[in-house]
């Protein structure tokens, strides 16, 4: 699959159109704990903080009416639940593949907070918004 992201050193998911998680890697088990048991062919709402369900849902499933992205192709700052149920703020890049007539979507992730965090993500957790 082209859209897999070749950097295996930060961690990345793949999600179906449905939302269902495809695919993780070694080091999204690392830095946030899920393992694949975890999160194989479960929505990805389990990584989701409560507060973004609702505006998640909503963006999905315009995007998948109108082809449209919001999201899509540039880095967006967010919380990512881990599996102990804290949070770790994160810079995703998330991109898109149609296949046949759906899409496959890619989140790479850069945490910037934490044990994990990657100094070279070009932002210290001061920079960013509350």
């Amino acid at each position: 699959m082209a859209l897999i992201p070749r950097d295996d050193a930060r961690p990345w998911l793949l999600v179906n159109h449905q939302g269902e998680v495809l695919a993780i890697n070694d080091r999204f088990t690392l830095v946030y704990g899920w393992t694949e048991a975890d999160l194989l062919d479960q929505h990805m709402e389990r990584i989701l903080p409560d507060s973004f369900r609702d505006s998640h849902h909503a963006g999905f499933a315009l995007f998948r009416l109108d082809g449209i992205s919001r999201v899509l192709d540039h880095p967006l700052v967010l919380q990512t639940i881990c599996r102990d149920g804290t949070a770790i703020r994160s810079e995703h890049f998330i991109t898109a593949e149609r296949r046949d007539d759906d899409w496959v979507f890619a989140a790479t992730l850069t945490p910037l907070e934490g044990a994990h965090a990657t100094s070279g993500a070009g932002k210290g957790t001061d920079d960013l918004p509350p």
